[in-house]
């Protein structure tokens, strides 16, 4: 003799409907930086990166001067078409690495190390400055003194070394008393991505 079990009434819905909301809310549980800071260094860091073009247009004309294929292009508007596909070219590999390298700065966030502050009413974690410390100001400067790159100089390294260093003194709070692996463990991720900001 069989017992039919009883269909689940609506409460049991509800519970199972409300049992998979929260886990799906806690599976996309934000990071400690809001979504908008993140849009808006990119944005910014983006326009920073434009404003260099016409430094990095001259860059490429020389560069494609000093190459063998200067001699190939005898006509002024193929080479004029040339450097221009090849500044495009630059720039959108630049825009597109810009936002792999925040996303990933944003998963490291979320993962490793979820302290944040707030300033006015924003939140924002240690990756975040990071990541923009090492962005946005050096295509800011690289753009008002017309700097075709700021690899050629050391005070580059030494900036996104200091960075990866001091940054996350700024968080202590959320690392100091926790022992001495977890602030190793912050200290190795800030200086990570820091220098993955120098492959930008």
């Amino acid at each position: 003799m069989s017992v039919n079990a009883p269909a689940p009434g609506p409460v049991e819905h509800m519970k199972d409907g409300g049992g998979a909301l929260q886990a799906v809310k806690k599976k996309w549980k934000p990071g400690p930086t809001d979504r908008l800071l993140w849009l808006v260094a990119y944005a910014l860091t983006v326009v920073a990166v434009l404003l260099r073009t016409p430094v990095l247009h001259g860059t490429v004309h020389q560069r494609l001067q000093a190459s063998e294929m200067a001699g190939l292009i005898k006509d002024e508007g193929m080479e004029t078409l040339a450097v221009n596909v090849g500044l495009l070219l630059a720039v959108l590999v630049s825009t597109l690495l810009l936002g792999i390298f925040y996303s990933l700065a944003a998963t490291v966030e979320k993962h490793v190390f979820t302290a944040r502050r707030t300033v006015g009413g924003r939140s924002f974690g240690l990756f975040f400055t990071v990541a923009l410390l090492c962005t946005l100001p050096v295509h800011a400067v690289s753009a008002a003194l017309a700097l075709s790159s700021p690899k050629d100089s050391g005070f580059y390294y030494l900036y996104v070394l200091v960075v990866g260093l001091t940054v996350p003194l700024w968080f202590r709070a959320g690392w100091k008393g926790r022992g001495q692996q977890k602030a190793l463990t912050v200290f190795a991720f800030s200086l990570g991505v820091a220098g993955l900001s120098l492959l930008i």
